[in-house]
């Protein structure tokens, strides 16, 4: 944790954009989603750095924007990306990926086939966020497991072949979004540039994440920033730490180690 600090402050005065995914990050997970919120500690410290002049704070996620604001209810200008960073919320207006409100109907159509499919398979469950459908199967016995990947993939495909849909993977959830060339690199881009009209400066980008959706900000960093995979999972991200709470102690630390800036 301490090599993972040093290396967010080793540009000196420069300043810094703290990003951050949110599930699996900044909170451990849990089997239902709904369950999930901010600690207090966690967020005490992100709105602490998010109050101070040479730092900027996200959070970057695949929930709703609004949603993950609503969640980790953090103080001063932050910047909220949802739906892997289609849809952003920050201090300085917001952003939509133009097109897509017209996969709503499309994807709510292949929810409805879903849920009529899986609806008997035990801790198996699909979250439904309007403009993207998510099978969880965190909870579920192997077998279970097994079988509803293999309605989920029998069901979809289809729509995939024609371009209707996409599939993001992640821990233990297939989650069928728009077919729109955007992911979180992408949204890392957007703050960026907003983040620094808004302040006035370049800023060195530091984001941390967990899953598979969380490479895309990895490489959009690059070795330009500094980039912290949180889990076990094989990663391109150049620092690594063991799970949310090394998480909180991180941000615990870069809190003392910014107190003049």
């Amino acid at each position: 944790m301490a090599d993972v600090a040093e290396a967010v402050v080793a540009g000196g005065r420069s300043r810094i954009l703290l990003l951050s995914d949110f599930d699996g990050t900044l909170c451990e997970f849990r089997n239902d989603p709904e369950s999930v919120q901010l600690a207090e500690p966690r967020r005490a410290a992100l709105s602490t750095l998010a109050r101070r002049p040479a730092l900027c704070v996200g959070i970057v996620s695949g929930r709703r924007a609004a949603d993950i604001r609503g969640r980790a209810a953090l103080d001063g200008p932050v910047y909220y990306a949802g739906l892997h960073g289609m849809e952003i919320l920050g201090p300085d207006g917001g952003f939509t990926v133009g097109q897509l409100a017209a996969y709503r109907g499309r994807l709510q159509e292949l929810r409805a086939s879903l849920a009529a499919a899986v609806r008997h398979l035990d801790g198996v469950f699909l979250e439904d966020k309007d403009l993207s459908v998510a099978l969880h199967v965190r909870a579920a016995a192997p077998v279970d497991r097994a079988r509803a990947e293999e309605t989920f993939w029998a069901l979809v495909s289809p729509a995939l072949r024609a371009g209707r849909a996409r599939v993001q993977r992640g821990h233990c959830v297939f989650e069928l979004l728009p077919d729109i060339a955007w992911n979180k690199g992408n949204a890392v881009h957007w703050i960026e540039g907003n983040a620094t009209r808004r302040l006035g400066a370049p800023m060195r980008t530091v984001y941390l994440g967990d899953d598979r959706t969380d490479e895309h900000a990895f490489e959009a960093v690059g070795d330009r920033g500094v980039t912290v995979i949180v889990g076990r999972a094989p990663s391109a991200a150049a620092h690594r730490l063991p799970d949310p709470a090394a998480v909180e102690q991180l941000l615990d630390r870069l809190v003392s180690l910014t107190a003049d800036r």
